[in-house]
């Protein structure tokens, strides 16, 4: 029994959990992940009328979001470090797509920061730090919602004009290869069809970073958009949506510290 205890709990694939747990961006979208499953579970008990059990999932999303603010009051900072470091790239001697993106990335950057550092303040309002009245604290909230999804939309921005921009990258590398492997002779070009195919992955590895945060902005956009009335998704489409952007983002702590390990 010891010896099987021992098994399981030194597990290759548990050190692999423990690691992704060690880290906070682990632990943040791990309780993401918890918080909307009980969204969609709070709102499914009430729909089947078990109104004790949707009461207990909603306080356990209350919980896990509040408790994930905490995680998050420095965060503003380090938004403000990546626009300011964006800043200090050239931008004159890039092409249009790449400007677009630059651009876009930085002012998202900002948005974040105003995001977090509000929401940071609906944070210290909940725990009593901050005596802010209803309707100051309403706007507080309501200003925190409306940065997220401004900075999801330059985000979808950045990431469009990424991909138009890879796309033609995509088509100079192929037209290059396609000269090169006419007129290559000899034993190096056995070599350098190596590199090409290097080169190649490389594209399409970073197509699909591209491709995975556009999808997850995409999703996470319809909630701040139902918090502001923009839209008018039930609760188990936003949890829904929630639990699927955080179960990516899981999945990329999971691989880098599977990378980690080897």
């Amino acid at each position: 029994m010891s010896s099987l205890l021992g098994q399981v709990i030194l597990h290759p694939k548990v050190s692999q959990a423990m690691a992704v747990l060690a880290t906070t961006i682990g632990r943040d979208k791990t309780y993401r992940l918890i918080q909307y499953v009980a969204r969609i579970l709070a709102w499914s008990f009430a729909r089947q009328g078990a109104v004790d059990l949707a009461k207990r999932f909603d306080a356990l999303k209350a919980a896990l979001g509040s408790g994930r603010k905490l995680f998050r009051v420095f965060k503003p900072v380090e938004n403000l470090q990546s626009a300011l470091n964006i800043a200090e790239r050239p931008f004159v001697k890039i092409s249009g797509a790449e400007q677009v993106a630059q651009l876009t990335q930085f002012l998202r950057q900002v948005a974040y920061a105003v995001f977090l550092g509000t929401d940071s303040l609906v944070w210290l309002q909940s725990v009593k730090v901050l005596r802010l009245d209803k309707d100051k604290a309403a706007k507080v909230a309501k200003t925190s919602m409306q940065a997220w999804i401004i900075g999801l939309t330059l985000s979808l921005i950045s990431s469009s004009a990424s991909l138009v921009n890879l796309r033609a990258q995509s088509r100079r590398f192929a037209l290059r290869a396609d000269i090169a492997r006419k007129d290559e002779k000899g034993p190096d070009a056995a070599a350098d069809e190596a590199e090409r195919r290097k080169q190649g992955r490389a594209l399409l590895a970073q197509r699909q970073l591209i491709m995975s945060q556009l999808i997850t902005d995409a999703f996470d956009f319809w909630i701040p958009s139902n918090f502001l009335g923009y839209s008018n998704l039930n609760e188990g489409v936003v949890g829904f949506l929630g639990a699927t952007t955080s179960y990516m983002a899981l999945q990329k702590c999971w691989r880098k510290a599977g990378a980690a390990a080897k």
